[in-house]
This record gives structure tokens, C-alpha cells and sequence, in this order.
């Protein structure tokens, strides 16, 4: 991964201005740069959206070739904000596309990447990258299926410190994360919130401070 990158992309997750979707209470930010595409997903902002956070699995699509489930949740808010991305995804001049989420918005950003990656196969070898900052568990099952792997070969889940976030849904109810979590080397936080570490480590300001030492630090 590309330190400089995931401290863009991060930033740009937060700073977009965002498109709101009554259904679902669901919200995206789309930005073009030349043939570059990045596709934004928002942190939670209100109750519906906590709602979406502790929900049950349920099949993604109909007539699935490898039958997977994934939080139900999650995926009534993907599934509300689908439509308005088929054509930017589908335009062939997109020769790139960065799918990022921060929090709530990174579990949606994980299925928006296994929907780009099936729709564009032309750029799943190096033309699809997925960041999920303080990202939510999303698949359903004990482990992601080996045929299903390479979907998400390319999507990144990232955890500061111990950020709570990344650890619901709990696994106890079979929820795991797509691919292997990666894990911020930093253990200090820029600025206090709660008597909780778990919830300071998902504050966007701890974040930021844990990718700008990463940013420093050597080559991942």
C-alpha cells in the first residue's frame, strides 16, 4: 500500500461533500480527477445509520454463482445507493477507481469493491484499490470463501490501535472482516475524547495523527 495514498484518500473521505439518499439514510460522494475515479462513503451520522450497524446476514444477489451472505444492514444501504453509481462505474473511461469508506461508510465501501470488481474486470489487476478506515466487519461466514478472495484481494481494512469499530459485528455471530486488517504501527493518540481508548482510536483526528507517522515511517 501507498503511505501517501492512504493519507489522500482518507482526508478526501472526510472533506467530500457528500450526496444524501433518504432511503436508507444512506450517503456517497463521487470525484473525478482525469481518468481517476474515487467513490466516498460517510461515517455514521445518525440513529438509522446505527441501526444498519447491528443487523443480521442475508445474500447480496439474486442468482449467485458462490452463494455468501453479508450484514443486512450494510447492504440495504449499498443496495439504496447502487443505482446512481452503475454508469460512472460502467464508463470506460475510468481507467481507475479508489473505493474509500471511513467507518459505517467503509463497510459499504467493502461491497461497492467487490461490485466494481465484478463489473470491471479490466481493472482488477491494478486498477481497483479499497480503503476501509475503521471498518466494520461485513462478511458473514467463519472465514471469506477461497473462490471469493481475490473480489477483495484489494481492499483494505485499516485499524488504529485497538478501534472498536474494527471489531463489531462481533465474530461470535460470524461476521469477519474481508481481508486482513492492517494495522496502524502508531500507539499514541493526538488528542483524548472519551475514557475509552477502543473509541478514541476511531476518532478521525487519532486517524489522521496514526497515518501521518505511518507517512513518515518506512516503505509498508
Amino acid at each position: 500500500m501507498d503511505k501517501n495514498i492512504m493519507l489522500d484518500v482518507y482526508k478526501r473521505c472526510l472533506n467530500a461533500k457528500y450526496i444524501h439518499l433518504a432511503d436508507h439514510n444512506a450517503d456517497y460522494a463521487i470525484e473525478r480527477e482525469g481518468d481517476i475515479l474515487f467513490i466516498l462513503f460517510e461515517c455514521t451520522n445518525g440513529v438509522e445509520d446505527w441501526k444498519s450497524n447491528f443487523n443480521f446476514p442475508a445474500e447480496p444477489y439474486k442468482d449467485m454463482g458462490i452463494k455468501w451472505k453479508c450484514h443486512r444492514g450494510f447492504l440495504g444501504v449499498w443496495k439504496a445507493i447502487k443505482p446512481y453509481l452503475k454508469d460512472i462505474v460502467a464508463d470506460p473511461t475510468v481507467k481507475k477507481i479508489y473505493v474509500v469508506g471511513y467507518s459505517h461508510g467503509a463497510a459499504i465501501a467493502t461491497l461497492c469493491h467487490e461490485y466494481v470488481w465484478f463489473n470491471r474486470p479490466d481493472l482488477r489487476e491494478s486498477g481497483l484499490e479499497g480503503y476501509g478506515f475503521g471498518c466494520p466487519r461485513c462478511y458473514w461466514g467463519c472465514r471469506v470463501k477461497k473462490a471469493l478472495r481475490e473480489r477483495w484481494e484489494h481492499f483494505h481494512p485499516i485499524r488504529n490501535m485497538r478501534d472498536i469499530v474494527t471489531h463489531v459485528p462481533p465474530r461470535l455471530f460470524g461476521f469477519v472482516h474481508v481481508n486482513k486488517v492492517y494495522k496502524l504501527k502508531n500507539k499514541e493518540f493526538k488528542e483524548r475524547h472519551t475514557v475509552l481508548q477502543c473509541v478514541d482510536a476511531h476518532y478521525p483526528n487519532n486517524y489522521i495523527y496514526s497515518l501521518e507517522i505511518e507517512n513518515l515511517s518506512k516503505d509498508i
